[in-house]
């Protein structure tokens, strides 16, 4: 009997059906597939509704017997080899578009429903968002009804029970699929986070300065990092996120000192911030924590630079847990840094000496040096602006005494520059500073229009201080973000002032606020569950002595047991519900009684419709009709849904009057 059933053939409804949602399966994948590979698949998938459009005549096997080696050939030589997940992909897809081509029985509809749900799952290897994950819910959905009908006994499809049915389903398993989720044991990262091979190009925050980088990037309203505090967060004037530290110069360019490879510890002398930072994709292996991160988590490495990176690059979104402090106790400066902290280039003008000379005075201790150029900034009429003028031959010479318009790294470079004439060690850090609460999830949100650059010097008793002469031409920088628009030339910067919104802008803005929360706890709780965020809520639950196979095991008993009393759940519902077709008969005789017929509980169905025929001689047809297709379904072998439902349809347009 089984066989017979898969050897079935399919009607022309269901073929149709499921072309349409291996094609819905596919179509997310297409942006990342050779436009080839993509164009093959299409390309099945005219052939076979074009030239076969019925299940009775598939392609023919000769046809099958010629594709199928050039199909492979063709994923062989376009599929990056390198990239698993790409490869792996591209084979599926070709070979469902192949196996719709030999579609005739039901037999071969189960193998395509399958490879259905298989190329759903890959999506997860290139898309983890909430959006995908409903839509692979709904795509799901579908294809279970698929399954659902195939096992019917008719070709019709009810489709309105079968897709209820369907979702019944696929939400009675949620509760197994959570339990499993949470206790199943967890590896040290998402399946999705494995290297499977091949990084797509990301930018994010180069590690060096030429004039206009920062700027260009300070313009981009994107998302950077998010960071949640176990607490009250520091004021909006101390969030500085410490990036790359900058040292040697040619009076354009600064970079890294990259010899530096010893791993450090620093000690706190103010309270610290417990925070865990989510990372965005950046392709590079920069983390921006809080000013001073007193030591680095497994997997990171921190310098005696205060610079911390990862042991690859960041390209899938990661959270870390950190912990960092405003001020950091004071370690001697060595002759190295002392040598880079005092490194001029050779580009220097007499009016840039003159200048430090200047600032220096008589007697004026290194803080005092530090106040004089600050005034400097401030008083003469420098413009903080994202589109300076260009600068020629050299940067900080123009910039301080012709243009006297620029941005942050403008300011940053030529205070290091001054500070080192002066003999003061000093250099340059960039990262980001500010960021924006979001108030329905409490963390801050960090864009790269908050991209920055400040400097640090070396004083004595203190250590490397921070000084960020941008404060003393546009303090609003401090305390509020840049509005990324499109600056003309030598334009003053705007900021977002917090001024309250008209209705309209504040419920986009809420929407915005909800779209990054819901963003932040997907990845959170879902994308980046891993071990050590599993015992975290295990512990909270009581459960923290359930460890190795233990988890397994207690994975698997409890999903079992929640199965069990959803399956009990629901034959307990189905015993409870009443027959339909007595539902819809009763609201036949209830509609009768309102008109006026008196029946009486032990009135037939044969004697009832003699009855209703003379009472309501003009709905005669309708009272026999009804009659008739519930003797038929009642009385009959193998009522079959559609016909129920054609019943209750009835019923449902009769009127007596």
């Amino acid at each position: 009997m089984k066989d017979l059933l898969l050897q079935k053939p399919l009607s022309r409804s269901l073929l149709w059906l499921t072309g349409l949602l291996l094609v819905l399966a596919t179509v997310p994948h297409l942006w990342h597939l050779h436009i080839f590979i993509s164009g093959s698949f299409a390309g099945l998938i005219i052939l076979r509704f074009l030239f076969w459009p019925t299940p009775d005549r598939p392609a023919p096997g000769w046809l099958l017997f010629l594709l199928l080696p050039a199909a492979l050939a063709l994923v062989l030589y376009l599929a990056n080899w390198t990239e698993g997940r790409q490869f792996g992909v591209a084979l599926l897809v070709v070979m469902a578009g192949m196996k719709l081509l030999e579609m005739k029985t039901r037999r071969d509809l189960y193998i395509a429903v399958f490879m259905g749900y298989f190329i759903l799952v890959t999506l997860f290897l290139f898309y983890q968002t909430p959006l995908v994950t409903f839509y692979v819910f709904l795509i799901s959905t579908g294809l279970t009804g698929l399954l659902i009908v195939a096992n019917l006994t008719g070709n019709t499809l009810p489709w309105k029970s079968v897709l209820k049915r369907a979702l019944v389903m696929m939400v009675a398993s949620i509760p197994a699929m959570i339990l499993l989720f949470v206790l199943f044991p967890r590896l040290d990262g998402p399946l999705w986070s494995l290297n499977l091979g091949g990084n797509s190009g990301i930018t994010g925050m180069s590690d060096n300065i030429h004039m206009g980088s920062i700027s260009n990037l300070s313009q981009s309203d994107e998302v950077a990092f998010r960071v949640r505090f176990h607490g009250e967060p520091p004021p909006a004037a101390q969030r500085y996120w410490r990036g790359m530290v900058l040292w040697q110069t040619d009076g354009r360019d600064w970079v890294r000192d990259e010899s530096e490879k010893q791993l450090v510890r620093f000690g706190a002398a103010s309270q610290p911030y417990d925070y865990e930072i989510t990372m965005e994709a950046s392709g590079q292996p920069w983390l921006f924590p809080l000013d001073h991160v007193l030591a680095a988590p497994a997997n990171l490495s921190l310098n005696p630079y205060g610079e911390l990176s990862s042991s690859k690059d960041i390209d899938a979104r990661h959270t870390f847990r950190l912990s960092s402090s405003l001020r950091i106790r004071p370690a001697p400066l060595g002759k190295r840094q002392l040598q880079m902290g005092l490194q001029l280039p050779r580009t220097i003008t007499g009016r840039t000496r003159q200048l430090a000379k200047k600032l220096r005075g008589q007697g004026r201790s290194d803080e005092q040096v530090v106040q004089a150029a600050f005034r400097f900034f401030r008083e003469e009429p420098f413009v903080y602006t994202l589109q300076p003028p260009l600068l020629r031959s050299n940067p900080v010479d123009g910039f301080l005494f012709n243009t006297r318009k620029g941005f942050c790294e403008h300011y940053a470079t030529s205070f290091v520059i001054l500070m080192r004439l002066a003999g003061i060690p000093a250099r340059v850090i960039i990262g980001y500073q500010g960021g924006e609460l979001n108030p329905l999830g409490g963390h801050l949100v960090i864009r790269q229009s908050d991209a920055h650059a400040w400097a640090e010097v070396w004083l004595a008793n203190r250590g490397w201080t921070r000084v960020d002469p941008t404060s003393a031409v546009a303090p609003e920088r401090i305390e509020h973000s840049i509005t990324p628009t499109r600056y003309a030339e030598g334009a003053p910067v705007t900021f977002n002032l917090k001024n309250p919104p008209a209705f309209v802008a504040r419920l986009a803005r809420n929407l915005k606020w909800f779209r990054d929360n819901l963003q932040l706890n997907w990845h959170y709780w879902v994308v980046g569950f891993n071990s050590d965020r599993q015992q975290s809520l295990l512990q909270k639950m009581g459960l923290s002595r359930l460890q190795g196979y233990q988890l397994g095991v207690a994975a698997a008993i409890s999903a079992i047991l929640a199965g069990s009393l959803v399956f009990l759940l629901g034959m307990r519902r189905r015993a409870q519900r009443q027959d339909p077709l007595r539902q819809a008969y009763s609201k036949f005789q209830h509609k009768l009684e309102k008109g006026g017929l008196e029946i009486q509980p032990a009135t037939g169905p044969q004697d009832l419709l003699k009855m209703a025929v003379t009472r309501f001689p003009q709905k005669s047809a309708d009272i026999q009709a009804i009659m008739q297709q519930y003797m038929a379904l009642r009385y009959g072998r193998h009522p079959r849904e559609d016909m129920i439902s054609a019943l209750k349809k009835c019923v449902r347009k009769f009127r007596c009057g």
